[in-house]
């Protein structure tokens, strides 16, 4: 998305949310049918610099400790360093996170309870996520929720239940889904948000495909549906 911030939105508001890497600012969009509003989730100047700093520090203290210690070869800290510093490579990359949520969004498009926000991709790039604004009520704001009367028991079920039909029906789900990133709408149905982290389920000893990086910005990405499990269940943490 190679334009000036005034061309590509109608408005852009201060940000409504931040996170370590990333945030969240309310903004506006022209469409054939009008302005709509949409969250746009930008990560923060210069962290990849910093982030990359620190990871400098880490390995060379990863591999200071296992030449000066057994116990620290034991414990393979540079290998640590290594798969931390490929996950944040991953998680900066917010095209990997639309992508993430497109395909949940398909999984989930016949589900009663649950939903997901739905991607801009005209307004995506590498270190910009554009998506549909939610209006809802925070799982986490308890007085909120009892203002509206909602049945938590029912809520509590739906959670659980879609949970598990994600992880066992499309061996696909959120992987951070704490009150902070669920919402509940209009309608009582519970919409995630925040697909930097997603985890993949899978059959012992079946090799799960990694995402073709020249499909990240098609908008309908094809969905991993597995209807049964045998055996021992393999997790696989992912970003995307």
């Amino acid at each position: 998305m190679d334009r000036k911030l005034s061309d590509a939105f109608v408005t852009f508001g201060p940000p409504v949310a931040a996170a370590s890497i990333a945030q969240v600012h309310r903004a506006e969009i022209e469409t054939p049918s009008g302005r709509r509003a949409v969250a746009v989730k930008v990560l923060r100047p210069g962290i990849e610099r910093r982030f990359g700093v620190d990871l400098a520090a880490f390995g060379f203290v990863a591999r200071s400790a296992e030449l000066l210690s057994v116990e620290a070869r034991r414990l393979r800290l540079v290998e640590v360093v290594e798969t931390l510093a490929r996950s944040v490579a991953l998680e900066m990359d917010l095209r990997l996170e639309a992508a993430a949520l497109s395909e949940m969004a398909e999984n989930t498009r016949d589900d009663p309870d649950f939903r997901v926000p739905r991607v801009e991709w005209d307004y995506t790039a590498r270190n910009v996520l554009t998506m549909e604004w939610i209006d809802g009520t925070p799982l986490s704001d308890r007085a909120a929720l009892m203002a509206r009367e909602l049945d938590h028991a029912k809520l509590g079920r739906a959670l659980i239940q879609t949970f598990l039909r994600h992880a066992l029906r499309d061996g696909f789900f959120h992987a951070d889904m704490h009150p902070g990133n669920l919402f509940v709408d209009a309608e009582g149905r519970l919409v995630a948000v925040d697909f930097g982290i997603m985890g993949r389920l899978a059959p012992a000893g079946t090799a799960i495909p990694r995402r073709d990086p020249a499909r990240l910005h098609h908008p309908r990405l094809s969905p991993h549906r597995r209807s049964a499990f045998r055996g021992r269940l393999r997790t696989w943490a992912s970003f995307g």
